[in-house]
């Protein structure tokens, strides 16, 4: 009698903490999902306010969705990078060898529909490469693009060393018009969501960022799947390319440096897991971009872009860490 008493008990302990789990595991969920929104609002609000009105003007909204543009158009490739759970530190870097080779070729007067295709194959090539050893050499991404970001970042030093690399964007004015701009980030936005939730490929990353192992036992072709992913990141890196020297005008070794540090904090910003997994949302890193370029500009409207904004940047990445890092891992959840 004194035993199925204890099995009861314990039993009823093991529902009790069970219960307590769920409960701290759905407040996580909730604010993650509030807290991006909340960020984006305080933000606005705090800087309005701190620029006397200012920050919401015409024309440095403009000034904003100049800013975002390259980033966004970064973080919806890699948006399907981070669902399998794979970091990566090379992005910026292999971003500025495309637009490099862009406005080289450019320079020559090659037709600029050849010089984007040649910076496609390019930055393919460079992410390729992360994959390859990803799959076959088994190393960690965070490694091998680590390697990448410095051969890239050499290359560029290299070339550039003789002076900055120009871009005769007057030959193409129309890369910064508005309505260029405007149709070619709703299409991928658009061709981005329905690949991430309506195709296997979205269904495949997510299911890589929870379990490699299931993955495979699911029938998921995982190696595959990491080439298409990283293809998929190098068009995307030429295609911000194209733009983001379209607008600064010239290439150096500065080109892209910050890039890497804006997709991590937009990523977490966004509550997406760096984990990836089932709980990866498409628009939880673009929601995390906006909240960076916002903090960037109010901070260098108030006179601290440089090392102040880092600062920040690098708080703000430990705070949101703090607050929506899965704790409870291990542990039993439903």
């Amino acid at each position: 009698m004194q035993e199925n008493a204890n099995v009861k008990s314990a039993a009823s302990q093991g529902e009790d903490i069970q219960k307590k789990l769920n409960e701290a595991e759905l407040r996580k969920e909730r604010l993650t999902m509030v807290l991006p929104y909340a960020g984006i609002v305080f933000l606005v609000v705090l800087f309005s306010v701190l620029t006397k009105g200012k920050f919401i003007g015409a024309d440095n909204l403009s000034l904003l969705l100049n800013q975002c543009y390259t980033l966004v158009i970064v973080i919806i490739g890699a948006t399907f990078l981070y669902s399998m759970g794979a970091m990566d530190l090379s992005l910026g870097q292999v971003m500025a060898v495309s637009s490099m080779v862009l406005s080289l070729l450019y320079q020559r007067n090659v037709p600029l529909l050849v010089c984007f295709l040649v910076a496609v194959i390019v930055a393919v090539a460079f992410m390729s490469i992360t994959a390859t050893a990803k799959n076959y050499l088994k190393l960690d991404s965070f490694i091998a693009s680590l390697c990448i970001s410095n051969v890239a970042s050499g290359i560029v030093s290299a070339v550039s060393k003789k002076g900055k690399i120009v871009f005769p964007y007057s030959k193409a004015p129309w890369l910064n018009g508005v309505p260029v701009k405007v149709v070619v980030l709703v299409v991928l936005l658009v061709v981005g969501y329905l690949l991430y939730n309506y195709t296997v490929l979205g269904k495949s990353v997510k299911a890589i960022g929870g379990s490699m192992t299931v993955a495979r036992i699911s029938g998921i072709k995982v190696e595959k799947t990491i080439y298409l992913v990283y293809l998929l990141m190098g068009i995307m890196l030429a295609i911000a390319g194209v733009f983001n020297v379209a607008r600064a005008g010239v290439v150096d070794p500065t080109t892209g440096s910050s890039m890497n540090l804006n997709v991590m904090v937009g990523i977490v910003l966004g509550g997406f897991p760096l984990s990836g997994g089932a709980n990866s949302k498409f628009s939880a890193p673009i929601i995390g971009a906006l909240m960076v370029i916002i903090l960037t500009n109010g901070l260098g409207m108030l006179g601290y872009a440089s090392a102040v904004g880092y600062l920040f940047k690098g708080i703000l990445f430990v705070i949101v860490i703090a607050l929506t890092y899965e704790k409870t891992k291990g542990k039993l959840v439903e």
